[in-house]
């Protein structure tokens, strides 16, 4: 009896169990075992088939079978198959093969190499069979199979070397989404060979059309994506359609109700490889290759794979395994795959990044710049910041690059990080992206103008298809910013814009030009017109009404054209405007949209006196007086009472030098400066009107650069041009005794800081460290220097914990470290985001929650390090119209961190009043927030998977933050109950609510995990007041439970069911009886909860999917879709149908929040509006909130709570700074922040902006 023969026998000794419920135990596909009862494919070990074979034994054995055959008589007959049986399944493959692909897809003709799958082949085949069964359906698409899973989890190779080597499919036809849209290949023709023909599959021929790396449809333009779309849409009707998209393209992938649909119901993950799996995919094509692998070196790769990733992302690291399993086969010896050769490698965590540096280090340094550019010009960044690699034609790469884009993309191929073909270059894989750190930074800095780029491209694409047409082409702010980031590009990135990229802004210079030459024109004409329509009355008052009229718009149109083009360059100017502009023109919605975004934007007023550079700045304790150093060889202070502005109110002279630093004792009347003439100077200032001079010291050679108090103020450290730092012990009368003198660097010493806990002093400087010393009478070295930094380390800060160390310098970076242990620093970002030119100062504010940094380009950029393994760039300030015309050499926090102040080339000091309505709350998006029923405690969570917990009485003060569940492209949910005392969270991947205890804010502990169904879905939300929750039950149904014992929550009633497709949204009604939830299936379904039925009383039916619903006091349910509706519902019981109230046509609502009187909206397009809510559901008296200053960061969503405290007051997050923001709709506040927080204008502000109008800006100084 042969083994086919025998384990067919066995399965009926075994009670016949299914094929099906076989592959679940077996780890393996149906088909496979199919094919083992037969006699065919037989595997090459016996430990492939043993799992099988001992649970059918078992069952077997249980159902009382004779002469059931041990595993000891299984393996005998396993030894002694027949050679025709011991080859059934060996494919012929010649020695000496190359076993490994490294980055590269593994295609249809390396099948024989494709390991560890077995599982999710059979799988995905299973899904394949069961799509093409009966007639063609009628839903659109029901034939869209979707394959999914993280970056780099294997899905490419699945689709093409997995899918041939299951014989019941026909090699499918393989497409791909160009920059032209959908492209198929013809079918493949099968080779004219003298060997059998292979066996046909089990199953009725019918095509299979594979579409591999689909989320690069969303990198089309718009229009193309949508016709590409609806050609994938209508191929799916009767055509098996599979497409591999990367998990982190969900979001988008479900606002398309055919890949919801898909997503929801013929879904395959590719997910984290078993160690079994990952020792197959390691061992196994060695040994197929005729090569041998040393013994532990599996293991060993095993290990360092789980060690260098987490459970989040292990998925997504096969990349770097199949390239280091490359890379060591390149090195093994003889046919012998050692360890010695993987080290060599770099191992898993270093191999790709090694590769890359040593193709980076062999490119010519004259040519850098240009491999830098082509890097990027493949590497295409969405709207929601995520980076995907796309080709780059030759012909594109002949006309925008120079021939020495050859020898580059030579090197790249070489190293095989570039895949070449005839008419294309594009990168190998994705995993480049993020495990090659150089090109990782280059993309996070530059994020905003990769999709800048992007954008333009399509513009000028546009704007050629139509004939070069003037209606195309940029005006106004959006042109000024265009021609702002050329000149960036073009001094920064060479080559990254297009000829045709060129004509199209040219162009629309050009017609700036003319029009302001017809506006000046217009101008002229409309002034004499005014005069001869007052001389001449026959002309009649119509003609002169007219006149005004026009005369009034062409005035307000130029006015909110100067307003916008500052928002970025001179908010403070743009905002002073506002004011005038509001008193013009009163009930302008535009004005009055941009002025209540003034209230969240941060505002400046100069300081002016010094004559030179304005090197340093300090506080003292209090925040009342503040020292300026110069270039002029002075130093000023500065005082200020209560919230007046700074007057001067002392100059120090007597330097023989510039003036490179100062600093305020920590607790007594001294201020301490060093300069240029090599000293150190210190002041007595308790008589404010008349400083002296109490000590002068020479410390080092040459200049002296910074001088810094320790926290209690009884050391002083000063460095020097000589590369030591001199440390001396400060007496109470303001004299000081050297006591030490530090030697370490190599070169000129330029920066100090002492950690707030006084336990270290930093120093960094021109030989690129930075160094760590200990404090007290005889500092030491502590451990070795901080390296890795691109130029002279020209400023360090410790956080105010002293567990974080801030870095910049000459280069355009700046970097934390995480310098809690200083014997073991480690960096924490090694690029902090959209850090821009060089810098010579840098400082945290008093929570540690922000990081300011005056750099070289004239920009003060603002980062927030409420995580500082994540920062975030909060503001990038500017109060000068051409980015870089004046430089800004230093900045500091005052004490209450209410103020920064920036000290600039020109000598002047700008003093910039941060809006108390922005609080930093994360290093990531905030993705839900929710308050209490008092509004006294504000919970966030986000992208950061934590909770984050605020209190509000006397302001945002945040509380704690927790970690939550963590899992891949996280977008998590929160709720509070109504008395504040419980939360609950839910992420976007679904499958757990974590309930927990926030009582105690300062310590939230969790008190249960429900288990729920959802996949998808996550919806999540307390009814007002009690203990009653609603969580997603599936992705279709809703579960409440009551949570009066938050560590046992039970479940209450059957699941709420009704719709057919993805829940989006739940919402209670104020009085907890009601229930409403919105799902993709363009429905509302309304629930009785007095009742106990699980079926809706009332369902709403839209055009669109819905985003959400919301209640408010008197009946009226608003909601939000592609429209804004409000609808009357009928008492519970009646058969009364809703009625609709209102609708706001495309307002493509997405959040929703109620005050008492108003509600809050979020739009799609990234807008922000209030409207009244009358007892009649009508929406009336619209009020936009504007943004004033412009940032570099993206709104997805505006995430709102359930309930606004106030009529006049919104509470939001959801853009990528990790803001919390509190927005005023009262006029009155905005205008009293503009006028506190900025200067009056001038006379020559308002002869060029004010030039025919005489009207103040309402302020009391004005």
């Amino acid at each position: 009896m042969d083994f086919g023969e025998a384990l067919a026998r066995l399965f009926v000794q075994a009670g016949r169990p299914t094929l099906r419920a076989s592959a679940t135990r077996a780890r393996v596909s149906a088909q496979r075992i199919s094919d083992w009862r037969n006699g065919r494919h037989l595997p090459r070990d016996f430990a492939t088939v043993e799992p099988l074979l001992v649970w059918l034994t078992a069952r077997a054995v249980a159902a009382g079978a004779d002469d059931v055959l041990t595993i000891r008589q299984w393996r005998e007959m396993w030894d002694h198959r027949t050679p025709d049986e011991a080859r059934a399944e060996e494919p012929s493959v010649p020695q000496q093969a190359r076993p490994f692909a490294g980055l590269a897809t593994l295609t249809a003709a390396d099948s024989q190499m494709y390991f560890g799958r077995d599982d999710v082949v059979g799988t995905l085949v299973d899904a394949i069979l069961a799509a093409r069964k009966g007639p063609p359906p009628l839903p659109p698409a029901s034939r869209l199979v979707v394959v999914t899973g993280v970056s780099g989890s294997g899905k490419s190779s699945l689709l093409r070397a997995g899918l041939a080597r299951d014989a019941r499919l026909a090699p499918p036809r393989l497409g791909e989404i160009t920059p032209g849209g959908l492209a198929i290949a013809d079918p493949v023709e099968p080779e004219v060979t003298d060997a059998p023909a292979p066996t046909p599959p089990t199953t009725t021929e019918q095509a299979v059309i594979v579409i591999d790396q689909f989320e690069n449809v969303f990198s089309l333009e718009d229009s193309l994506r949508a016709e590409t779309l609806r050609e994938v849409e209508e191929l799916a009707h009767d055509t098996v359609v599979v497409v591999g998209v990367r998990a982190d393209f969900f979001s988008q992938c479900v606002e398309h109700p055919f890949l919801a649909d898909a997503w929801q119901h013929r879904c395959v993950i590719v997910s984290e490889m078993t160690r079994t799996q990952l020792r197959e995919v390691i061992t196994a094509p060695v040994r197929l290759a005729g090569g041998r692998i040393e013994t532990g070196l599996a293991d060993v790769m095993i290990t360092e794979l789980y060690e260098a990733s987490t459970g989040g992302d292990r998925a997504g690291r096969l990349p770097l395994l199949a390239h280091v399993l490359q890379a060591t086969w390149a090195r093994r010896s003889g046919n012998r795959m050692t360890l010695s050769g993987y080290r060599a490698t770099g191992g898993i965590a270093r191999a790709v990044a090694d590769t890359a540096e040593a193709a980076w280090a062999a490119i010519d340094p004259r040519h850098r710049d240009l491999a830098r550019a082509v890097l990027l010009a493949l590497v295409h960044v969405g709207p929601a910041g995520i980076a995907l690699r796309v080709p780059l034609s030759t012909a594109t790469l002949a006309n925008r690059f120079p021939p020495e884009v050859a020898t580059v993309i030579d090197e790249f191929a070489q190293a095989r990080l570039l895949t070449v073909s005839t008419d294309s270059v594009m990168l190998v894989h994705d995993v480049v992206l993020t495990a090659w750190p150089r090109l990782a930074e280059w993309i996070a800095d530059d994020t905003d103008n990769h999709l800048w780029r992007q954008q333009l491209d399509a513009d000028s694409a546009a704007w050629l298809a139509n004939g070069r047409g003037r209606s195309f082409l940029y005006t106004g702010s959006r042109l000024d910013d265009a021609k702002r980031r050329r000149r960036t590009l073009r001094s920064d990135y060479l080559h990254l814009l297009s000829k045709e990229n060129d004509a199209f802004l040219d162009a629309a210079v050009a017609m700036q030009q003319r029009r302001r030459l017809t506006r000046i024109g217009a101008v002229s004409v409309i002034v004499v017109l005014a005069i001869a329509a007052t001389i001449t009355a026959a002309i009649g008052f119509r003609q002169a009404h007219d006149l005004r009229q026009q005369r009034n718009a062409a005035e307000r149109s130029a006015l909110l054209s100067h307003i916008d083009s500052m928002q970025f360059s001179n908010p403070s100017l743009a905002a002073r405007l506002l004011l005038v502009a509001h008193r013009i023109y009163p009930d302008d919605p535009t004005v009055e949209s941009r002025l209540r975004g003034a209230a969240t934007t941060p505002l400046v007023t100069p300081l002016t006196g010094h004559t030179g550079p304005v090197y340093d700045l300090s506080f003292d304790r209090t925040g009342t007086r503040l020292a300026s150093a110069s270039g002029d060889r002075t130093v000023r202070v500065w005082t200020r009472s209560g919230s007046s502005d700074y007057r001067e109110s002392a100059v120090l002279r007597g330097f023989g030098n510039y003036v490179t630093s100062t600093d305020f004792h920590p607790t007594r009347q001294l201020l301490a400066s060093s300069s240029g003439d090599g000293s150190v100077r210190m002041w007595d200032l308790t008589d404010a009107s008349n400083p002296r001079a109490t000590t002068t010291v020479s410390p080092g050679h040459g200049t002296v650069y910074m001088v810094r108090f320790s926290a209690d103020g009884r050391t002083l450290a000063a460095s020097s041009d000589d590369g030591t730092i001199t440390v001396y012990a400060v007496s109470p009368t303001g004299s000081v005794r050297e006591t030490a003198v530090l030697r370490g660097h190599t070169a000129a010493a330029r920066t100090l800081s002492f950690s707030p806990d006084g336990r270290t002093l930093a120093s960094g400087g021109d030989d690129r460290t930075v160094r760590l010393w200990t404090t007290g009478e005889s500092p030491q070295l502590l451990g070795p220097p901080l390296t890795g930094f691109p130029s002279i380390t020209h400023a360090v800060a410790f956080s105010p914990d002293s567990r974080s160390l801030a870095v910049t310098g000459d280069s355009p970076n700046a970097q934390l470290w995480d310098v809690a242990d200083p014997l073991a620093p480690r960096p924490l970002s090694t690029s902090l985001p959209n850090s821009t030119a060089g810098s010579w100062s840098i400082a945290f504010d008093s929570s540690g929650s922000q990081l300011a940094s005056a750099r070289a380009d004239g920009l003060v950029r603002v980062w927030n390090t409420a995580n500082p393994t994540s920062p975030t760039l909060q503001w990038a300030l500017q109060t000068t119209s051409e980015q870089g015309s004046v430089r800004t050499f230093s900045a500091r926090f005052d004490p209450s961190g209410d103020q920064l102040v920036s000290g600039r080339s020109d000598g002047t000091i700008d003093v910039w009043s941060l809006p108390g309505r922005t609080e930093p709350d994360r290093g990531g998006t905030i993705t839900g927030l929710d308050t209490d029923a008092a509004q006294r405690v504000l919970a966030t969570v986000g992208s950061d998977t934590t909770l984050n917990l605020w209190t509000t009485s006397g302001g945002l003060t945040l509380r704690s933050r927790t970690p939550i569940q963590r899992r891949v492209n996280d977008h998590p949910r929160v709720s509070l109950n109504g008395p504040g005392t419980l939360a609950a969270t839910a992420n976007n991947n679904g499958g757990l609510v974590e309930l927990w205890d926030i009582t105690d804010t300062a310590a939230p502990r969790r008190a249960a995990a429900l288990g729920v169904a959802t996949r998808y879905s996550f919806p999540v939300v307390f009814a007002p007041s009690g203990n009653l929750l609603a969580t997603g039950d599936t992705d279709t149904t809703v579960a409440l439970w009551d949570t009066s014992d938050p560590r046992s929550p039970r479940r209450v009633g059957a699941p709420l069911r009704g719709p057919t497709d993805l829940i989006r949204n739940v919402a209670f009604s104020p009085d907890g009886t009601r229930l409403a939830l919105t799902s993709d299936d363009k429905r509302v379904y309304l629930y009785d909860l007095t009742s106990s039925s699980p079926d809706p009383v009332d369902v709403i039916t839209d055009e669109a999917p819905i985003a959400q619903a919301a209640f408010d006091d008197g009946g009226v349910l608003v909601v939000a879709s592609r429209d804004l509706s409000t609808w009357r519902l009928p008492p519970v019981g009646s058969d009364a149908e809703p009625e609709l109230l209102d609708r706001q046509e495309d307002m493509f609502a997405s959040t929703v929040s109620m005050a008492p009187n108003r509600l809050a909206v979020g739009t799609a397009t990234h807008e922000l509006i209030s409207f009244a809510l009358d007892d009649d559901g009508q929406l009336t008296d619209r009020q936009p909130v504007g943004t004033l200053l412009a940032t570099t960061d993206t709104t997805t969503t505006w995430q709102l709570p359930v309930q606004l405290p106030s009529d006049e007051e919104i509470i939001s997050g959801g853009d990528t700074t990790g803001n919390v923001y509190l927005h005023t709709l009262d006029l009155d506040v905005a205008r009293d922040w503009i006028c506190a927080s900025t200067a009056p204008l001038t006379d020559a502000q308002r002869d060029a902006y004010l030039p025919h109008v005489d009207v103040r800006s309402n302020c009391g100084r004005d």
